[in-house]
């Protein structure tokens, strides 16, 4: 059986923009690193927003957020302390404007989540009822 699969490409970033309403602080097109991002801080910018994670062959592998005094990158950091981040290879970012809710960036988490179908994220946000899991797969016949 194989699962269905999205894949972290420009379409799909535009579409989780597009999901993330006026709350888009603006858009970032270009794939990082986790060097880039823990490193270089190629996030430092970003206190709010959902990321994006995909691994060597582009499937999108997780799906996040953050809302810190931090940055975004600082939450990428800690799934890379945690070993969870070990077949990441590319990430995409959704930067959110500082002041958006929480209750608001969960949202759009799982309004992403939904849609891009993570393969290792157990459980998304709702539209305010307990985190469910993403979209079932099916199998290819």
């Amino acid at each position: 059986m194989k699962r269905s699969t999205c894949t972290l490409t420009p379409e799909n970033y535009n579409t989780a923009c597009d999901l993330a309403g006026t709350a888009l602080l603006r858009r970032i097109p270009a794939a990082s690193t986790i060097l880039q991002i823990t490193e270089d801080g190629a996030w430092n910018e970003f206190s709010t927003g959902v990321y994006i994670a995909a691994d060597f062959e582009n499937v999108i592998r997780y799906t996040g957020s953050a809302i810190r005094e931090g940055s975004v990158g600082d939450r990428v950091q800690e799934h890379v302390l945690r070993g969870r981040a070990a077949r990441w290879t590319r990430l995409m970012v959704v930067p959110l404007a500082a002041d958006t809710e929480e209750g608001l960036v969960r949202r759009i988490e799982g309004r992403i989540g939904t849609v891009l179908r993570p393969l290792d994220t157990k459980r998304l946000p709702t539209l305010g009822g307990p985190p469910r899991r993403p979209a079932s797969r099916r199998a290819s016949r």
